[in-house]
């Protein structure tokens, strides 16, 4: 496990509030020159506590819904274990994908405009895999909810963002250009990059990035600045647990959403359509201390929950807030001609 001192934490902590923060103002509120901050900063990412600075978007504004699948295999050694897994990282749409234990041993997420598109790219993504697929299940994401890590109490604490939606609903889509969405790419690299920096590799002006940038950020195409932490190196497990909870009214539902914003170590809430209603990811520094979560959850909500199951997750193999199957859809749209309406006879 990594060990970091009290102004380790205080900079992680701004960090992870915002990736982009200037070392000029983390160092005036952590009382450290700009030089140390970002020897601090560099050390981290050595000791791989931080594992990069990338953006979240918000892609429902362009057009676009996240679908969460689960996978079991079958007949799967680790050679042919790692190709099946690498297949479905190098998809061009999926955005997440990490290894588990449990009733499931992948999990990952896929973007697509709409229900009928989802279902041709996963039959056809099973489709190459099939022989070492037992079953899977899909759901269609309604929103996530993740946390910021709070490391400057007694006892580390993890405190609820905005929700961020994921399924398209009837509203007008954003309309963004080329230039956007490498903007969005480079900054999903490093969101710490600097501007001029983009702006040379794109051959434009910085002031016409600056523009740009604080337009996707207005707009809520991109909604954060993220620093990705290593949880793992902290001393914490990772694990997840899927709820498929009995009907109810809409008053109770929210009433059981606040019982589960409860949840101890919660770090990242997922809202679903399909076989479960919510996915809780939970981070927990032992077996031991995960089920008490455990416990903790079917004492609070036994009486709404119908099924449930616990995951371990292992290793996250990919995770892009645009992928470059999308980035590359949006682009090849914006070329095609816009139809004109038939005159009048």
């Amino acid at each position: 496990m990594a060990l970091m001192d009290l102004k380790d934490k205080k900079i992680l902590t701004i960090l992870d509030q915002n990736a982009r923060t200037p070392l000029s103002k983390i160092a005036k509120k952590v009382r450290l020159s700009k030089q140390v901050v970002d020897y601090r900063i560099k050390n981290m990412m050595k000791k791989n506590i931080i594992t990069c600075f990338t953006i979240h978007c918000d892609l429902t504004k362009l057009g676009y819904t996240t679908f969460e699948v689960f996978l079991r295999f079958r007949n799967l050694g680790e050679k042919k274990e790692e190709e099946v897994i690498a297949h479905i990282v190098n998809h061009p749409f999926t955005k997440w994908v990490v290894e588990s234990a449990g009733e499931w041993d992948l999990a990952f997420t896929l973007y697509a405009r709409n229900l009928l598109e989802f279902e041709s790219d996963i039959e056809e993504l099973i489709g190459d895999i099939s022989d070492y697929v037992e079953k899977y299940q899909t759901s269609t994401v309604l929103s996530i909810q993740d946390s910021y890590l709070k490391l400057l109490k007694k006892k580390d604490d993890f405190q609820t963002k905005p929700i961020r939606k994921q399924f398209v609903v009837d509203r007008e889509i954003e309309k963004i250009d080329e230039i956007d969405i490498r903007i969005i790419q480079e900054l999903q690299e490093n969101a710490r990059v600097n501007l001029v920096k983009i702006a040379n590799k794109l051959n434009v002006s910085a002031d016409i990035i600056r523009y740009r940038l604080k337009n996707l950020i207005n707009k809520g195409i991109i909604v954060e600045f993220k620093t990705e932490v290593n949880f793992k190196t902290l001393g914490y497990n990772w694990y997840k647990i899927v709820l498929d909870l009995k009907r109810c009214s809409e008053s109770y539902e929210k009433k059981i959403l606040t019982q589960i914003k409860q949840i101890p170590n919660l770090t990242y809430l997922v809202r679903c359509l399909g076989e479960w209603d919510y996915a809780l990811h939970i981070h927990a520094k032992s077996n031991e201390e995960f089920r008490k979560i455990l416990l903790y959850v079917r004492e609070k909500l036994g009486e709404i929950i119908f099924s449930f199951e616990s995951l371990i997750v292992f290793t996250m193999h990919k995770s892009q807030t645009l992928p470059y199957g999308v980035a590359e859809q949006l682009i090849k749209d914006m070329k095609q001609p816009v139809k004109k309406p038939r005159k009048k006879a």
